[in-house]
């Protein structure tokens, strides 16, 4: 086939482009894979020489040091993987625009007839030259291609580093930082008597606490106890163990753990999170309704354990001593993570569903160590983890699209999955009478016992809000305003209610009452039972998407620029 002169022409400075970006390109990846094959960026001589000094000694400043040069470390991999992903997607874009336009220009098999005083083309008289050419540039195409890929697979090792593989540094920095934690644990009934995660002990939305208000107005001052302003945004709630406070908060350049006194709000701590190995140079993208610090944070009264969207999980001691801190991934995840932690025992519970994969993990809380991590079918969500301690040992019910599982929180093993759900996964599971109850707007309600669906409703059913359990009945709240109460038993249901403002931050019980803060920062509370009784509707002043926090007759409330604490007085 013959192609017009200009064409052709044009087709011939494609190649020529496309011929030199090829070499130059290609040349350098293949320079840049002898470089790391000679100098490997991710094994230093000089880290390895103060690990070993590290494993003699325990010197904060030894391990400050170690943590700096494992971030050029990881910044060094970042900037080479990115290379050698760009890089490779370069040459195939342009290794096909090299074909491409060679092709054209060789529509024209024959020598054109050569005009008086006019000079063709290189291109248009060395055929033969341009097939040698063309074959040089796809060698040196392939073997960039094969290098990139082959180098991407040598870093293979840092990935799962990254991931919180035994590696010799976070050995050394465990060995050298897990003596600032003791070694025994709180028992159940301790954890139960503190408010240790998002929705209380094992998130299951209940608390012990007694005298506790009802009723408040932070316009007026009533039964405010105090207010303090949180310097970072953050959508996760409060924990409380004892007479400490804990939150959690970040933003695009900044990621921060607070303690505070729940007697009088004085700010104990404040504890930047840097220097985690595997940290990504850049922060992640989110949406305003998920933010950089929206996950739950835990604590045994011990240890404080917190998790970032940028996939930061760190571990303070209470009095705010770093003890570890590693990188999880990234989360590929369009509006943010935010899926909350969960502890048993010695085991930290985390829950990490993105575009890419479905994880649930159990890290050692001491030394930060993986115990173990599965990989699960199905869809991203923003659900966390709830935990149900049955005997010795307990169990970990998660929801995803489209599943709601459980497993063995020794060693992961699945006890049985339900493919019940749709759509994106906001809400947590709940549990009571030994079933399991699971939600999510425009898909439905189910009670699940043992694997097996027990009923299923249509109505009332939330997004991001979850439910909760308690004696016989069953709670949900919507992110368009609506409270419901439900039977366990067969899902009928008993009331509802509908309110000016939606729900985001979930329903807890305490004292057979039911305290429920909506979007515009107002806390309803009801009283448990067949029958709607509202006992009162009291005015944060500000916005929140949290969940109220309990301990020993006080309500701790996250609002948008505040933490409040309310007591009666």
């Amino acid at each position: 086939m013959k192609n017009s002169p200009a064409i052709k022409k044009l087709a011939g400075y494609l190649a020529l482009l496309s011929l030199t970006f090829i070499l130059i390109v290609g040349l350098l990846m293949i320079l840049n894979h002898l470089q790391i094959k000679t100098h490997n960026p991710i094994e230093s001589k000089a880290i390895e020489q103060l690990i070993i000094q590290l494993e003699k000694e325990d010197n904060q400043q030894l391990r400050e040091e170690i943590r700096a040069l494992d971030l050029l470390a990881r910044k060094a991999y970042f900037s080479s993987l990115w290379q050698l992903k760009t890089g490779a997607w370069l040459l195939i874009g342009f290794g096909l625009l090299f074909v491409v336009s060679l092709k054209v220009y060789n529509g024209q098999t024959e020598v054109p007839e050569v005009q008086p005083g006019k000079v063709l083309h290189f291109w248009a008289l060395k055929s033969k030259e341009r097939h040698w050419i063309a074959l040089g540039a796809g060698i040196v195409l392939v073997v960039a291609l094969v290098v990139s890929f082959s180098t991407r697979a040598y870093y293979t090792d840092f990935n799962s580093y990254a991931a919180g593989e035994k590696k010799a540094l976070s050995a050394a920095e465990g060995e050298a930082s897990t003596a600032l934690l003791p070694d025994n644990f709180p028992d159940i009934e301790e954890i139960l008597a503190e408010h240790p995660s998002f929705r209380g002990a094992f998130g299951l939305g209940h608390s012990r606490h007694s005298e506790l208000p009802v009723e408040w107005d932070a316009g007026s001052g009533k039964n405010i106890l105090w207010k303090t302003a949180v310097p970072l945004p953050g959508l996760n709630s409060p924990i409380v163990w004892g007479e400490r406070v804990f939150l959690a908060g970040a933003d695009e350049n900044s990621r921060k753990v607070f303690c505070y006194n729940s007697e009088n709000g004085e700010l104990l701590w404040e504890r930047e999170v840097n220097n985690i190995p595997g940290s990504p140079a850049e922060a992640p993208e989110v949406t305003d309704d998920t933010g950089y610090s929206a996950s739950g944070m835990t604590t045994d009264g011990q240890g404080v354990y917190a998790i970032f969207a940028n996939g930061d999980l760190v571990c303070f001691t209470v009095e705010g001593e770093q003890v570890w801190g590693l990188n999880l991934g990234q989360p590929d995840n369009h509006y943010g993570h935010s899926s909350s932690l969960q502890l048993y025992r010695d085991k930290l519970i985390v829950q990490l569903d993105d575009n890419q994969a479905r994880r649930l993990l159990a890290i050692l809380a001491r030394s930060g160590k993986s115990l173990w991590e599965i990989k699960r079918e199905g869809d991203i969500s923003w659900s966390s983890p709830i935990i149900v301690p049955k005997g010795e040992s307990a169990e970990i019910i998660v929801n995803n699209s489209p599943y709601v599982a459980a497993y063995k929180v020794d060693n992961g093993e699945e006890l049985w999955k339900v493919n019940c759900l749709s759509g994106e996964i906001g809400p947590s599971p709940a549990y009571g009478n030994g079933m399991v109850f699971a939600v999510n707007e425009y898909a439905k309600l189910v009670a699940i016992k043992e694997g097996e669906i027990l009923w299923e409703n249509y109505n009332f059913l939330s997004d991001v809000s979850s439910p909760v359990a308690y004696g016989d009945y069953l709670f949900c709240t919507t992110s368009y305003g609506d409270l419901a109460c439900l039977s366990q038993q067969d899902g009928s249901l008993l009331w509802h209610h509908e309110f000016d403002n939606g729900f985001y931050g979930s329903p807890v019980v305490a004292e057979d009452k039911l305290y429920c803060t909506d979007r515009a920062g107002g806390t309803i509370v009801v009283e448990v039972g067949p029958e709607f009784k509202l006992l009162s509707h009291s005015p944060l002043g500000e916005r929140s998407d949290a969940t109220p926090a309990f301990a020993q007759g006080k309500i701790f409330i996250r609002g948008y620029e505040h933490l409040f604490c309310i007591s009666k007085q």
